[in-house]
């Protein structure tokens, strides 16, 4: 009797343990089946239904309902950005640094000539767009075509009137800080002090940024309706067993709504590297593509769309690299 009850334990737990293995690999697959690939280059931003990339010759212009890639001359052409109906981007293709505008309902283009060097990186809300030039942060209002200095500093980003951007110039009591302006009191603020922060993002009232005071760097987010700070990954620290882990943002991060999305380019005790999306109202990052170690890639997100490629600095190919989309809706 007793053997036949071994014999029965063995059964049930052979077979919860092939249950278990099989929901693991319908999950990979449930997972790998999410993803998809939309292109071939580098810095993805998306808005909408639509997706752009470049390779440095041409803009694709991806919709997502129709499926459909549009394409964009443009030699020299880095960082785009979209916001409804309006890309802009950085414009190598005169041989003299420059931010194109274009629209596409009219395929037409303009640009941003002054206060623009090889390192200005456009970032647009509206009709607004902001970049920075030799430590200066600058504003364009395309509504009326007016271009202001708004601060000392570099890396800025846009949402609705307020401006984010990284200071080493500024604040007189520390040396590195990240900076907000307010467009229309043209007030600025102090939101962080501490620490190596940089690459700020904001988005409704949150501000997040990566302190890379030590290796990897760590994302921090400050909510400007509770005035609270928190870390969204840890500090670099030893785990009981003293393995190192947390830093682990890798080379870039972003937000929108409830969603902040970042590149892990080191396998921690916080996860595997990879592309992830951290949830604000829970506080959980899940994994939603693998990546070896030393990949670093460039995720954006607008709802439930997640676009990333290589970051062009460590592109092996002149073209680029494979451009990812991954809908968390599906």
């Amino acid at each position: 009797m007793k053997n036949k009850e071994k014999l029965c334990s063995i059964a049930l737990a052979s077979a919860f343990l092939i249950f278990v293995f099989l929901s693991l690999i319908s999950a990979a697959a449930a997972s790998a089946a999410q993803v998809t690939k939309i292109g071939t280059g580098y810095d993805p931003a998306v808005y909408g239904n639509k997706v752009v990339w470049t390779n440095g010759v041409v803009i694709h212009l991806y919709n997502l309902t129709t499926r459909t890639d549009t394409t964009v001359s443009s030699s020299g052409a880095s960082s785009p950005d979209i916001y409804d109906n309006k890309l802009v981007w950085h414009d190598e293709s005169s041989g003299t640094p420059r931010l194109t505008v274009y629209d596409i309902p009219t395929a037409t283009k303009s640009y941003i000539t002054q206060n623009v060097d090889q390192y200005s990186k456009p970032a647009i809300y509206g009709n607004r767009i902001v970049w920075s030039e030799n430590d200066s942060v600058y504003l364009m209002d395309m509504s009326t075509s007016t271009q202001t200095k708004i601060g000392n500093g570099s890396n800025p980003d846009i949402y609705d009137t307020k401006v984010v951007y990284y200071s080493y110039s500024e604040d007189p009591e520390v040396d590195i800080t990240i900076r907000m302006y307010d467009i229309n009191t043209k007030e600025k603020i102090t939101v962080n002090s501490y620490g190596d922060p940089n690459i700020p993002h904001i988005w409704g009232t949150k501000v997040i940024w990566s302190d890379v005071y030590n290796h990897q760097g760590y994302i921090a987010m400050y909510d400007t309706s509770t005035k609270k700070t928190i870390d969204v990954t840890h500090q670099l620290d030893t785990d009981p067993n003293g393995n190192e882990y947390g830093a682990s943002t890798g080379t870039h991060i972003a937000i929108q709504n409830d969603k902040i999305v970042y590149n892990k380019c080191v396998d921690d005790y916080e996860g595997k590297p990879g592309v992830y999306v951290y949830n604000i109202s829970t506080g959980q990052s899940t994994i939603i593509y693998n990546y070896p170690e030393e990949a670093y890639t460039t995720p954006e997100v607008y709802n439930n769309t997640v676009v990333w490629g290589i970051d062009k600095n460590y592109v092996d190919s002149a073209d680029g690299n494979d451009i990812y989309l991954c809908d968390l809706a599906v």
